[in-house]
């Protein structure tokens, strides 16, 4: 029996992890046509650059999109999944008609992917110590995990300061507040749509200044049909692109299910707080006043309690190499 390959169009490994970063949020190349929108602020008073700013930051902690469409280019559509928790906790997977094509984790600890079917990288279990190019290698943009699970979270990775506002304009065609941030590297446009009586992160494009100081742009992103999901506000859908030659690479993630704030079980398993502000007689009575019972102790008695331990992660947040051949880290290839 012939074993059946992945298509074509979804054979390249970054554009996978892509998918499974279901990262969203801008720009010129994946533009539509849409008609006139006017500005939700009187003339001339448009919001100040900090609030917009203060905006870019994801306004939730953690986000588990359990069913989700994901098309690259004109390919057939793949399912995803995937669970992010800030800082810089994410797990993710790509499936095909119910079979595994790729899975991704990374946390603090470090990071893990198991390559089941798509071609790009030999088929196995990749894992390693936490490492930002560990996530460049896989999606071919140098986002850190932090500035990934912005994306993720809803927010958007902002360049390195210093840098200047050097443009605020509305985009009536989109219905963007748009703001564009100058440094001496980079140059970034980010925008913003006015929903639920609040300003979102609706877009961000990167250009990069080379040694000549022109600008090559990296990335763009675009979050469409903003709306409230459970006390926060979350795209429908979102498109995504990138240079790739004379044409641009595109994705487009379709979310079915998305649940913010999910329920990722006690970080600290065994821990109680039993005693944590109580006495108990024997306890009160060896710290009465004028009572020297309790110095009859030793001193290793009265140790200080110890510092409490950091948080563990999770086990959604960690994959193993079951069935497939161990790599190595990506990072030493």
């Amino acid at each position: 029996m012939r074993t059946r390959r992945v298509p074509s169009c979804l054979t390249c490994l970054p554009w996978l992890v892509w998918l499974a970063l279901g990262v969203g949020v801008v720009a010129g190349p994946l533009a539509c046509h849409a008609p006139a929108v006017e500005a939700p602020y009187a003339a001339g008073q448009p919001p100040a650059p900090e609030v917009l700013l203060a905006a870019v930051a994801p306004r939730i902690s953690a986000l588990q999109v359990s069913s989700a469409k994901v098309r690259i280019n004109r390919s057939p559509q793949a399912n995803l999944m995937f669970l992010a928790q800030k800082p810089g906790r994410f797990s993710g997977q790509v499936q095909m008609a119910g079979r595994e094509l790729v899975s991704l984790a990374f946390s603090e600890e470090g990071y893990a992917l198991r390559n089941v079917a798509a071609d790009g990288l030999p088929t196995g279990y990749y894992a390693g110590p936490p490492a930002d190019c560990a996530i460049r290698q896989l999606i071919g943009v140098p986002f850190s995990a932090e500035e990934l699970i912005a994306l993720v979270l809803g927010g958007a990775p902002r360049i390195a300061g210093p840098f200047l506002v050097v443009e605020q304009r509305w985009d009536r065609q989109r219905g963007h507040e748009v703001l564009r941030l100058r440094s001496a590297q980079a140059e970034q446009e980010l925008r913003f749509a006015w929903t639920a009586g609040a300003w979102w992160v609706a877009g961000s494009t990167l250009w990069v200044r080379g040694a000549n100081g022109k600008l090559t742009r990296v990335w763009s992103l675009l979050h469409e049909e903003l709306r409230p999901v459970a006390g926060t506000v979350l795209p429908a859908r979102t498109r995504i692109s990138r240079p790739s030659g004379r044409r641009d690479e595109r994705v487009t993630i379709t979310y079915l299910t998305q649940i913010p704030e999910p329920d990722l079980g006690d970080e600290h398993p065994g821990a109680t707080n039993e005693d944590e502000g109580w006495e108990d007689e024997d306890t009160a009575a060896a710290a009465a006043p004028g009572d020297t019972a309790g110095d009859e102790y030793p001193a290793e008695a009265k140790a200080a309690k110890p510092a409490p331990s950091a948080p563990r992660v999770p086990p959604q947040f960690k994959l193993d190499g079951a069935g497939l051949s161990p790599r190595g880290d990506l990072c030493r290839r």
